[in-house]
This record gives structure tokens, sequence and C-alpha cells, in this order.
């Protein structure tokens, strides 16, 4: 009797599944015709940022939106040795649409390391907004329990941001906020600059 329970509770199951997936088939637009595209060369900047040309990609979403390509570069993200006795750096490849998404990428990649061994000392610090001001580029974030440092440690946080950051040209300045605030010091040890200048 159990079993026959089981069997029955399957085969509503895979009814439904089947008849959900007949429901989010994608639909064509059989008025228009496809269009023919040739394909265009990418082209390399001199500092290392491809890009590519512009293209619209239809999402698998129902709504049919689309988005343009995505440029990349590789960018020096710095790290720790497991030891906090000296910043490393790995080469990140980053794919964005705009500036905002393109220093949100760069942020991100210091949460990371490509190494298990290494540090990425911004692993457990949130960043919560970010803004470009004239040149400044204005980093709000916070920093969780886990994410407070020693004198170096910090030292080597605010290093691995700024190299990372400043490999951008258009980046003058950062300015980096804790909650909101303009805090004399990130975690307490090292003097924080209201904002931080290229050198």
């Amino acid at each position: 009797m159990k079993t026959r329970k089981w069997w029955a509770l399957a085969a509503v199951v895979l009814s439904i599944t089947i008849i959900s997936a007949c429901g989010a088939k994608p639909t064509t637009n059989g008025a228009q015709p496809d269009q023919p595209t040739a394909e265009q060369p990418t082209t390399e900047k001199p500092s290392g940022e491809t890009t590519q040309p512009e293209q619209p990609i239809t999402d698998n979403n129902t709504n049919g939106e689309s988005k343009a390509d995505k440029k990349e570069q590789t960018l020096d993200v710095y790290v720790s040795d497991d030891q906090l006795m000296e910043l490393k750096s790995y080469k990140k490849k980053i794919q964005f649409a705009n500036d905002n998404e393109k220093y949100q990428a760069a942020l991100e990649a210091l949460q990371s390391s490509d190494n298990d061994k290494d540090i990425p000392l911004w692993k457990s610090i949130d960043f919560k907004s970010i803004k470009m001001e004239n040149g400044t580029l204005i980093i709000d974030i916070h920093i969780t329990e886990e994410g407070h440092l020693g004198a170096g440690g910090e030292q080597f946080a605010l290093e691995s941001l700024t190299k990372t950051m400043f490999q951008f040209d258009e980046v003058k300045a950062i300015d980096i906020l804790v909650d909101g605030k303009s805090d004399e010091s990130l975690m307490g040890h090292v003097t924080l600059d209201h904002p931080i200048k290229r050198p």
C-alpha cells in the first residue's frame, strides 16, 4: 500500500515538473527575421583593458531584456601571505559594463585569493556603497567582528586597497568611510586620511 502511494506521488511530481517546464520555454518573435551579425575584432587599450564592441545580448529571461557586452580588464590584486609579513599580488580578470561595476568587481577581488594559503585582507569587510565624485572614489564599508585586524594587518589592508584601486587612472583619491562616518582610523591602529591621495 505504501509503495503505491509513493509511486502515485512520484507521478504527480513528474507531471507538474513536465507541465511547468513546457510553460517556461522561451518564445520567439516570428514576425521579425533573424538579423545576420558580423564579427567585430576586439581592441586592446594601452592600459591592458580589452574593449569588446557593444552588441546586445538576449538573456534567457522571459521578458527578452538585452544588455551590452561587458569590458574586461586584468588587475594586480593584493593580499597578504599567511603570516601577515608581506603583501603579494595575483592577476585577476574582471568584467564590467560601467565604471561602478568595475570598482565593485575590483573590491570583490580583494575579498578572495588565487592561493588558499594567502590571506585576503578584505574578506570579512562588507562594501556598502561605492561612488565617484570629482576623481575621489568614496567607499563606505562595514567591518564585521572577524574583519578586525592588528596594526600590521590594518596597514596591509589599506595598502592592498589603494594599490588595487589606484590602477584605475581616473581614481585620483580614495575616501574610506566606516558605516558612513569619516573615522580617524579604519580599525583603531593606523591613521586614516580623508581622502587618501594617489602617491
